[in-house]
């Protein structure tokens, strides 16, 4: 997956609309997200992983509580993500539940989580998916990963690589078995142990018989 662009709306430590155009990096496929503690670093990780998968890149953070306390109550908590995986380019646009300004009148309203995956084929923008499962499960067949084993192998958020270095050892052995798609050796090493079985088996019925 390589970032082209982040648009973040009311979101973590952003009030307002901050936007991150990654493809002004052009062929630079390494750079450096710094700055002080506090200054929203780890909100750029947060907003990717929402906008892909509805979930903060770590497990103190929920999606109900990524809307920014700063943010007027007339503004909309929204990300927007375009990214490419392989040749083809998709946009994803996700929402949080929220509680927003009514249009009319005083007081707020409450706006339920919404997501929406496009696919970009150069001025053409066609629909891959809406509502938040749906956009999720696309996600997971299009990148190959399922949220939290982006967060472990992807964004490698503070704290998350030491848990997947600690984590047990099927664990990591799935994650990994997932990054350098390996499952083709596993299923020749199960295909390899059930003929050996059987083999054992037939000898053992000869054996049986010569007896």
């Amino acid at each position: 997956m390589k970032p082209q662009k982040l648009i973040m709306n009311a979101f973590g430590a952003y009030a307002d609309e901050q936007v991150i155009d990654f493809s002004l990096l052009g062929d630079k496929t390494f750079f450096l997200i710094h700055g002080p503690t506090g200054s929203g670093k780890t909100t750029v990780l947060d907003a990717i992983s929402f906008a892909l998968y509805g979930t903060a890149s770590g497990d103190l953070r929920e999606s109900k509580n990524l809307r920014s306390d700063y943010a007027p109550p007339s503004t909309k908590t929204q990300v927007d993500f375009t990214f490419r995986s392989g040749e083809k380019e998709y946009q994803v646009v996700r929402s949080p539940e929220q509680e927003v300004a009514k249009q009319r009148g005083e007081g707020v309203r409450k706006l339920p989580a919404a997501a929406a995956l496009y696919e970009l084929a150069g001025e053409d923008r066609n629909v891959l998916a809406s509502g938040t499962n749906d956009v999720t499960k696309q996600i997971e067949n299009i990148l190959g990963f399922k949220a939290e084993q982006f967060r472990q192998i992807v964004l490698l958020p503070q704290g998350e690589f030491r848990r997947f270095l600690i984590s047990e050892s099927k664990e990591r052995k799935s994650i990994l078995e997932t990054l350098f798609k390996t499952g083709i050796y596993r299923q020749i090493e199960q295909l390899l142990s059930d003929k050996s079985k059987q083999i054992e088996r037939e000898y053992d019925d000869l054996k049986r018989e010569r007896s």
